[in-house]
């Protein structure tokens, strides 16, 4: 499986498996998963700015992307399942 995080740059738009908006790529954050194959505590995360003036944030792991393509990603989820993933709304503790 290739790291997503690679292929990922600031601006991009993100949108869910169902091909709703999420958001834009605001920074993204390696960690220890880059060019591994075992999942970590500190896999490789994109800071997503949604809503309103972009105040919302959500800390999406690489692994949930599907595909990258035409400066945008797709996600493995829908819209519904990305509003109930309680993590995303957590910046990861290993990011200072």
């Amino acid at each position: 499986m290739t790291d997503m995080s690679t292929q990922l740059h600031e601006g991009m738009e993100v949108h869910t498996a169902d091909g709703k908006k999420l958001g834009k790529i605001a920074q993204i954050w390696y960690g220890a998963s880059v060019g591994s194959v075992t999942p970590s505590e500190e896999e490789s995360c994109f800071e997503v700015h949604r809503g309103f003036l972009g105040r919302e944030k959500l800390y999406i792991p690489c692994s949930a992307v599907a595909h990258v393509a035409n400066d945008a990603v797709t996600l493995t989820v829908d819209s519904s399942a990305a509003d109930e993933m309680p993590s995303w709304h957590r910046k990861p503790t290993w990011i200072s």
